[in-house]
């Protein structure tokens, strides 16, 4: 198979399980889920609260929360997302890295964890030279897709997915668990939508800085 083929069913697969291991961990919480998205853009397939989109780069699953809806006076709110204890609070953005960080350390083997944890350093050092470091990177990604089954390669993607989503930045599991900690299991404060700002910006600058990095690896194996 193809390397970008695997690279494009590994995201696939992992937005899937992730997406949907959040989901479950929720409704076992006790949380009322509101929808469940899988993908981006304009919807596919939609069957009650779950929707298929045209892109399958993300996907989001969006809770009952005070922050971001308006509810009834008489609502007691105990199934909303923001009105949980800081542990929930905490253990759901995370629940679906974890599970899927268990499964990749467990297909990898002894290397997993060591490949795991180069991946933060990778991450940052690959977006602050897209077009030299992210190449180098993205060849030896290459070079371990072409002569590894769908399996490892599966289980080294979402290593590095894994760390992506770690990363202390609002959009990001690690940021979402950051904030929920700082706000001390309170349902709101006054300087989180300021702070989340913040914390998006550099999250955001990494994911276009290696979106520019696959972009120039890709253009330049059409040109070989």
């Amino acid at each position: 198979m193809h390397p970008a083929l695997q690279l494009l069913l590994c995201f696939i697969l992992f937005m899937f399980l992730h997406i949907s291991i959040m989901a479950l961990c929720a409704h076992a919480l006790g949380i009322t889920v509101r929808s469940i998205s899988y993908g981006m853009g304009p919807a596919l397939l939609t069957l009650g609260k779950v929707h298929v989109r045209l892109l399958p780069l993300a996907g989001n699953v969006v809770l009952k929360d005070t922050r971001e809806e308006t509810l009834y006076d008489d609502d007691p709110c105990r199934d909303a997302y923001n009105f949980q204890p800081l542990w929930k609070q905490v253990l759901l953005p995370l629940s679906g890295v974890a599970v899927l960080l268990a499964v990749a350390l467990w297909l990898m083997g002894p290397q997993g964890w060591e490949r795991f944890v180069a991946a933060f350093g990778q991450i940052v050092h690959g977006a602050l030279a897209p077009l030299s470091t992210a190449q180098e990177l993205l060849g030896e990604g290459e070079t371990f897709a072409r002569t590894h089954g769908f399996a490892l390669v599966f289980a080294l993607f979402s290593l590095k997915l894994c760390a992506f989503n770690l990363l202390p930045f609002a959009g990001l599991n690690g940021g979402q668990a950051l904030l929920a900690i700082a706000r001390g299991g309170r349902p709101f404060v006054a300087w989180e939508e300021t702070a989340a700002k913040w914390l998006l910006l550099p999250g955001l600058a990494i994911l276009l800085a290696w979106l520019a990095a696959f972009a120039w690896h890709g253009w330049k194996s059409i040109g070989m």
